[in-house]
């Protein structure tokens, strides 16, 4: 992929662990989950997850990615807004942006707690802090007054912020409703539906219902999963050439059905461990028979 090549898989690794270590082990474990602020898992995951992508990337890979993010933030709303936006001053929104901009994740994580602690609400932070410091990002873009490092961190921030605040503590990922159905799509961009159309089939003859999309570009596939918000996506990866399409599609889908169990189908040339390590995925899928047994076992533990 051309894409990648630059450094070692193992460095990508290491780093993104190191990361990953000073979130869980600095400010960030402070947190007072006993307030139900926010859910410090995911957001360490989601920081480090989106730090390997700054480093494993080339630029422009990088660059697609944070606009597509600050695009679609900005008009992002949680599931059970009732419109009530908060009269939040520009001020607030200006040091909220420059709290994201810092390297240090922790330092926007804060920030929203913070808020939190003051009384505003979790549709308030959608509303008030998050779809706001979203324009202000893209702006700052625009018009030069933010650098490409300074984007690329607010963003992953605020992803990993949005990620967080779905997963907030005391509430938890809602039940799935038993029912055996799933969609199964190639990353946009792939040649070879093959396999994912034999593992639809497969499934099908267990009694799931799949719902298959082959062929099918960036913007179409995400305004299917919009319109059907399905409970559980299965992708197909055939190589390494792809898998900047298949973070852009992660992250997108991740935006508009948080809760969604996602799994990959790599191809043979793809190291499964590193790819789980590296795109915000909750499975990767070696083959038909243990994606059948991992998806059945999740569907149980939800249920």
């Amino acid at each position: 992929m051309s894409s990648l090549g630059r450094r070692s898989r193992q460095q990508d690794a290491l780093e993104a662990t190191a990361y990953e270590s000073m979130l869980t082990h600095g400010k960030v474990e402070a947190m007072d989950t006993a307030q139900g602020s926010f859910d410090a898992e995911v957001f360490t995951r989601t920081a480090s997850l989106f730090a390997a992508k700054r480093d494993v990337f080339a630029p422009g890979a990088v660059e697609a990615l944070a606009q597509d993010i600050v695009r679609r933030l900005a008009t992002v709303l949680p599931p059970e807004a009732v419109f009530e936006t908060p009269d939040i001053d520009a001020a607030h929104i200006a040091a909220f942006c420059e709290a994201l901009i810092q390297p240090e994740a922790e330092v926007a994580l804060r920030f929203i707690q913070d808020r939190r602690a003051e009384g505003i609400t979790r549709q308030g932070v959608y509303l008030g802090y998050i779809t706001a410091a979203a324009r202000h990002l893209g702006d700052g873009w625009n018009t030069d007054r933010l650098t490409f490092a300074q984007v690329t961190y607010g963003t992953g921030h605020l992803y990993a912020l949005m990620r967080a605040l779905r997963a907030e503590r005391p509430t938890t990922p809602p039940a799935m409703d038993g029912k055996r159905s799933a969609l199964f799509a190639t990353v946009p961009g792939e040649d070879h539906g093959i396999g994912i159309t034999i593992a639809a089939d497969m499934f099908r003859d267990m009694g799931w219902e799949i719902d298959l999309r082959t062929g099918t570009d960036h913007e179409a596939l995400i305004a299917h999963v919009d319109q059907t918000r399905p409970q559980i996506i299965g992708l197909s990866l055939s190589g390494e050439r792809r898998l900047d399409a298949l973070v852009l599609l992660v992250v997108a889908m991740r935006i508009i059905v948080p809760h969604a169990v996602i799994g990959v189908a790599p191809g043979p040339s793809v190291d499964a461990d590193w790819l789980h390590a590296l795109v915000d995925i909750d499975l990767v899928f070696r083959d038909t028979r243990t994606a059948f047994q991992d998806l059945d076992r999740l569907i149980r533990l939800r249920g």
